[in-house]
């Protein structure tokens, strides 16, 4: 069996079939042009939507997602119980969302 770089037995080390890239002397052009080719492989090239993603997602990430001073104001009204609750303008929004649900869902 072959040594190559020190290394035989299984799983191709002591196989000269394989091709041994630490072998290239320094400077050599074999070692320039994996260079180069390691500087090309890492530049990244985005879409036009992408990029339009990407902005749209840091901007989303750094807005809350909800508006804390209406939070903070239903509290201040419901600890005062003046906070009402119309039991008819609920109902109304379930039932103008009902049909949807209706539709979108599968019955057997």
């Amino acid at each position: 069996m072959s040594t190559i770089n020190g290394f035989s037995g299984k799983n191709g080390y002591g196989n000269p079939a394989i091709e041994n890239r630490s072998a290239a002397k320094p400077g050599s052009s074999a070692e320039a042009s994996a260079a180069e080719s390691s500087i090309e492989d890492s530049a990244v090239n985005l879409s036009s939507g992408a990029t339009t993603m990407q902005k749209l997602t840091q901007s989303l990430a750094s807005t809350p997602s909800f508006d804390q001073a209406k939070v903070d104001r239903i509290k201040a009204l419901i600890a005062d119980r003046q906070y009402t609750v119309d039991p008819a303008k609920i109902a109304a929004k379930f039932m103008s969302i009902e049909p949807q649900t209706r539709t979108n869902s599968v019955h057997p």
